[in-house]
């Protein structure tokens, strides 16, 4: 995304107080925070926020003229914490890295983030929301401290009762095994060659989010929906995150969606668990998959 150059002549003054003034008009909120010269303009596409929730942030960097250029390498990381627990990390870099940003200038991010399932439905003080920490960071290989360019207070509400639930239909491996130090039993879906998800089609357009970890060396992901072939991409070792928007789709007969997830290449289970009793060949192991 390339920047925008604000002009820094004194014959553009009233100009420059009408951009600063239409960036306050914005939906958001903007800070100025310990870094001289520099505001944020942060803004969530969903104006109510829930817990497990897809939703977009767009970041507004905003040098002045008092901006003096940084020394070394940052990377700017948003980051959401409730209690100890941290809620999602995400990397809001924009095109432009901070090293290179210069004064008069509006350098802008836009990434979709996922908050994760964090109220207990059952616990009554949790029933009107939780108020977590929000904040935007500066960090550095250095070891240094990070940076706080941004923090905020934000309301999370729980998820609505009536949004779908997907359900893992058919060619999915369950895999209950002990969690490492406590013992606790963890139930895991891993897909086969192809498993199955139903979606809920409401007929508006969605957002689909899968996530989860591959322990092949590289496998072929393909996305089905119904029939046709939605989506395609490659998967090295290690944890993925796949976002995309889908629809509307036309309602049928039929109010659901089937999601098939194939691959390309499978692994025995005892490849990754070398003390599973079973030896079922398995692909993907989905930690979530999201459709709204």
């Amino acid at each position: 995304m390339k920047h925008i150059i604000i002009r820094d002549q004194s014959y553009f003054f009233p100009a420059s107080l009408l951009v600063v003034f239409l960036f306050l008009l914005l939906p958001g909120c903007i800070e100025r925070q310990p870094v001289r010269g520099l505001a944020i303009n942060a803004i969530f596409s969903d104006r109510v926020l829930t817990d497990d929730l897809v939703t977009g942030l767009k970041v507004k960097y905003i040098t002045t003229a008092h901006f003096q250029p940084f020394d070394r390498n940052y990377r700017v990381v948003a980051e959401a914490a409730w209690q100890d627990r941290i809620l999602f990390r995400e990397n809001l870099e924009p095109e432009t890295p901070p090293l290179k940003w210069q004064a008069s200038r509006v350098y802008e991010v836009e990434e979709y983030i996922y908050i994760p399932s964090v109220i207990d439905p059952f616990d009554r003080r949790q029933a009107s929301g939780l108020r977590i920490e929000f904040r935007i960071i500066l960090e550095s290989d250095r070891g240094s401290e990070p940076i706080t360019l941004y923090s905020r207070k934000i309301r999370l509400l729980p998820r609505p009762a009536d949004s779908p639930d997907v359900v893992f239909w058919d060619g999915w491996r369950r895999v209950i095994r002990l969690a490492a130090g406590s013992g606790r039993p963890l139930s895991e879906y891993w897909t086969g060659e192809r498993a199955v998800c139903l979606l809920k089609n409401t007929g508006r357009p969605a957002i689909l989010m899968i996530k989860g970890k591959n322990y092949s060396d590289r496998v072929t992901v393909s996305l089905y929906l119904d029939d046709g072939l939605f989506n395609e991409f490659n998967l090295g070792p290690g944890e993925f995150r796949k976002i995309f928007t889908a629809g509307p789709f036309p309602l049928a007969s039929d109010p659901e969606l089937r999601l098939t997830i194939a691959v390309d290449k499978t692994i025995p289970l005892n490849q990754v668990y070398p003390e599973a009793g079973e030896n079922p060949q398995v692909g993907l192991n989905i930690e979530k998959v999201y459709f709204r």
